[in-house]
């Protein structure tokens, strides 16, 4: 019994040793790597710098081919220190959303550049029964994919290499996640014996020594594949015949996330403005639609030229550039930005994986996102882009004019000016709007479009006239529920800035303020946002969640605000009814245009989406008998609501 216990405690005492020697060891790599890399960022800096000289074409291609040599060191020292972290236990995932099909198709257009010179074609093979999102952690993800592509292009050098992605199961007898994906690197290259695959993926191993002299490498990116994929809960292999190419192979165990919902919390992105230019049709419809659900409002353009002529145009808060552009490179655009608009947040958004790329942007102090990015990274990227933004310091006068017809959504307007602590001077028409601009008194106009003597296309067509005249730039906002308007060229065409859709949102109000250098982020006053129901019973008529988040609460003043609705809008509906009886569209139109706007920012969403069809049916000659019938159920509904509140 006594020879036992000796000889526990002597495995206890070994165990001990050899854990506090592999921390030893770690600790060893990570620090190594952390000192090298501190240097080495210095000399990569450096000879940027040199390059920015203007140097003549030796010294010019001395230096790069030095900062090539020194990316390709700052690589292999972060290789060193995932190995470190994992070897230590101390590399944690993340789980977010992973798009797949961007993910693949990303990978291969960033690793078209090793591919120059040789006759080998990049391709990707997904199954049809594959989701298009699933949960993983898209860094760690990519890193495996990226290090499987390298080694199989470094081996190939005619034919091709393919990503192929399957379904292995999706069986309901399966324990959860249920789902299990299959990725394989497949490749026309050399190949390998069965001997020199089965010690592939230990740790600074390559196939002989030889193929370390011939084709370069540290032998760690396997490895670190191997222990990445573990740590997802997967396994790992290769399959490789001599002379006929290879299939290196991961299964990993994951889960379907649905592209209309979402488990995750995302970031509140309320009023951020956002530029993207993204060249590629499906990665520019994805970030649109990614930032659109968090509540930012965003401009999507594919070239170099056309994102520096919006960012003169007008201010946004942030802006999400691809490095990869048709008519230039994203860091160049970066650097004119800077120029232009000092106080933007800025990020790369890339499929590139350039430890150089990634300092040269941490220097200038843009933040650096490789691709795909989930929906919950890139929001919170942008979030913090537009927080550490500075904004704009303007020179000029900095009073606010809003042209607006409507008496509610005047009243509405007030109150969310009142809660932003910002002031503003109202006119009804647009004859007193253009005088007031030219008074000089003000900085920026937002117009109704729809008014009376003369409408916001006639405003914004004097505006521009004077601007021409005074060479100058009056920034004029369009106010509109139009939702085509929304859209760029639409508004653009006209000479308008930017567009504000109605209803507006507190959040949208006090961002653009705040970027047109009308607000200080530390002026307005920190919203309390109260949702207690002071209502009787459930609202239909009334959207109570679209007004708190138009006025920033719900409580006694917007209440009362709500009851000035009806003696407002019976007007309005009074003339619906009687155009509709003398079939007079032009005074149809004109009142449903009205309607709209005013139910809409007092909350009626039913009423206004009438008043919008009543509208598009007047302006197309069709019917409108049935829709104004609607109209006048759903303002007695409004009305018997609010008399309850």
């Amino acid at each position: 019994m006594t020879d036992k216990n000796d000889t526990i405690k002597d495995l206890q005492r070994a165990v001990k040793k050899a854990d506090a020697l592999a921390e030893q060891k770690s600790n060893f790599l990570a620090t190594m790597s952390h000192e090298i890399r501190t240097p080495m960022q210095s000399i990569y800096g450096l000879l940027e710098l040199i390059e920015y000289e203007n140097p003549d074409d030796t010294v010019l291609n001395m230096a790069q081919t030095a900062k090539q040599s020194a990316s390709g060191l700052l690589e292999i020292l972060d290789d060193i220190l995932d190995f470190a972290k994992m070897d230590a236990d101390k590399m944690e995932l993340d789980f977010f959303e992973v798009p797949i099909r961007t993910l693949a198709r990303g990978i291969n257009e960033a690793m078209a550049v090793k591919v120059q010179g040789k006759s080998v074609e990049l391709l990707d093979d997904i199954d049809g029964n594959v989701p298009f999102v699933i949960v993983g952690d898209p860094k760690r993800l990519r890193q495996v994919i990226m290090n499987l592509m390298s080694n199989a292009l470094k081996f190939t050098s005619q034919g091709s290499v393919t990503i192929k992605i399957t379904k292995v199961s999706d069986e309901n007898d399966l324990p959860p996640p249920k789902l299990i994906l299959r990725f394989e690197i497949n490749d026309t290259g050399m190949g390998m014996s069965q001997e020199v695959a089965d010690k592939l993926f230990a740790p600074f191993t390559q196939a002989d020594n030889s193929t370390s002299r011939k084709f370069g490498g540290t032998g760690l990116g396997l490895s670190i594949c191997k222990k990445l994929v573990e740590l997802m809960g997967g396994q790992i292999g290769v399959n490789s015949i001599e002379g006929q190419g290879s299939s290196f192979w991961f299964e990993i165990p994951t889960e379907e996330v649905s592209t209309e919902a979402t488990n995750f919390d995302m970031p509140n992105l309320e009023g951020i403005s956002i530029l993207s230019v993204e060249d590629h049709p499906m990665g520019a419809k994805e970030i649109v639609k990614s930032m659109r659900s968090m509540g930012a409002t965003i401009e999507s353009c594919p070239t170099y030229a056309e994102g520096l002529e919006l960012i003169k145009r007008r201010p946004f808060d942030v802006a999400i550039i691809d490095q990869g552009l048709p008519d230039g490179l994203g860091l160049n655009l970066i650097r004119e930005i800077m120029e232009v608009r000092p106080f933007m947040g800025l990020i790369m958004y890339t499929v590139r994986d350039d430890a150089g790329l990634q300092h040269t942007l941490q220097t200038l102090g843009v933040t650096y996102l490789t691709k795909p990015a989930s929906r919950i990274g890139l929001g919170e990227a942008v979030k913090d882009a537009a927080s550490k933004a500075t904004k704009i310091e303007i020179s000029g006068p900095t009073k606010l004019l809003i042209a607006e017809d409507t008496e509610t959504v005047r009243h509405v307007l007030r109150k969310q000016l009142d809660n932003i602590g910002a002031q503003a001077t109202f006119v009804e028409n647009g004859k007193e709007a253009l005088k007031a601009v030219r008074s000089g008194e003000y900085g920026i106009l937002l117009t109704d479009l729809h008014m009376p003597e003369m409408d916001g296309y006639g405003v914004i067509e004097e505006i521009r006239k004077d601007d021409k005249a005074l060479d100058r730039h009056f920034p004029v906002i369009a106010l509109t529920a139009d939702v085509q308007m929304a859209q760029r060229q639409v508004y653009m065409a006209h000479g308008f800035d930017e567009c504000l859709l109605k209803p507006v949102s507190l959040g949208q109000f006090k961002r653009l303020l705040i970027r047109w250098g009308l607000l200080k982020e530390s002026d307005h006053q920190t919203l309390a946002i109260d949702q207690s129901d002071k209502a009787s019973g459930d609202l239909t008529a009334i959207d109570k969640d679209a007004v708190i988040k138009q006025m920033g609460a719900w409580d006694d003043s917007v209440i009362a605000m709500l009851k000035m609705f009806p003696a407002m809008a019976q007007p309005i509906v009074d003339k619906i009814n009687k155009a509709a009886e003398d079939e007079n569209r032009h005074d149809l139109t004109e009142a449903a245009h009205s309607l709209k706007g005013a139910a809409k920012s007092a909350g009626a969403s039913m009423l206004g989406n009438s008043a919008g069809k009543l509208q598009t049916a007047s302006e197309s000659n069709l019917d409108f008998k049935n829709i104004v019938i609607d109209i006048n159920k759903h303002f007695d509904a409004v009305k018997i609501e609010l008399s309850t509140l």
